[in-house]
């Protein structure tokens, strides 16, 4: 198992923190923010497809009882998880258990990187982002941490396909296996794997749906009138992610 970063400092690839999960409302649907002590390690829609597992997501967590006006407030799922007042843990994090479970108490680190997390992405979406600036880990092979790795480089407001990708890692001819790795990218937006199209332009494939890309593509392109969206079935690779 190989890992790549966005942002931030890199983290030893065998080390295994706490997962917590956050669910924050936005203009394409609720997104389920990921973070260990260190990084975000995902970022995935609310339809997205496959669904996230538990394993995968870790701990319900919650913002603080009175987050800052400019982060987008979240709540803790599944709703059904019994949290414990925030008086006795302060900004420690509120203890959170299932019944006959021990309490499992969100780090401050941890917290604080949700809220960053979720106000950077109310900027993205408000337009005064353009860039993310949270701490991001990836860990995948070291052919998806590649792919990966091409995906942040795609400038905001730009798109490339598969051919491109492909062509940029050295094999113009491995596009089915770049959509593989796009399609199983874990930190939607934050690695803009929407930023992927076919070579036609055509809007292919993706987790949450083409709807929701064309949504993400027209946002990032609402300054820089192109050609038109054009929505499509997957026609290179398969679906993104």
């Amino acid at each position: 198992m190989s890992e790549t970063r966005s942002t931030g400092p890199r983290k030893p690839a065998g080390r295994r923190d706490v997962r917590w999960y956050l669910d924050v409302d936005s203009p394409v649907g609720t997104l389920r923010i990921v973070v260990d002590s260190e990084a975000v390690i995902g970022l995935y829609h609310g339809e997205h497809v496959p669904r996230p597992t538990a394993e995968v997501l870790g701990h319900p967590a919650s913002v603080p009882p009175d987050p800052p006006v400019d982060v987008p407030c979240g709540h803790v799922m599944p709703p059904s998880a019994p949290t414990a007042g925030d008086d006795a843990v302060g900004e420690r994090g509120r203890p959170i258990a299932a019944a006959g479970e021990s309490v499992v108490v969100v780090s401050d680190a941890s917290r604080r990187l949700l809220v960053r997390t979720a106000g950077e992405l109310r900027e993205y979406f408000a337009g005064s982002r353009r860039r993310f600036d949270v701490p991001v880990v990836l860990r995948g092979t070291a052919f998806q941490c590649s792919v990966w790795a091409a995906l942040t480089d795609i400038p905001f407001g730009e798109r490339r396909s598969y051919r491109d990708i492909a062509e940029q890692l050295g094999n113009a001819s491995m596009g089915r296996a770049i959509g593989a790795a796009v399609r199983a990218n874990p930190v939607s937006i934050i690695v803009p794997g929407h930023r992927i199209v076919a070579s036609t332009g055509a809007v292919v494939g993706y987790a949450a749906g083409i709807g929701v890309k064309t949504a993400l593509l027209e946002h990032e392109t609402a300054d820089h009138p192109r050609t038109p969206l054009r929505a499509a079935a997957p026609v290179e690779s398969g679906e993104a992610q």
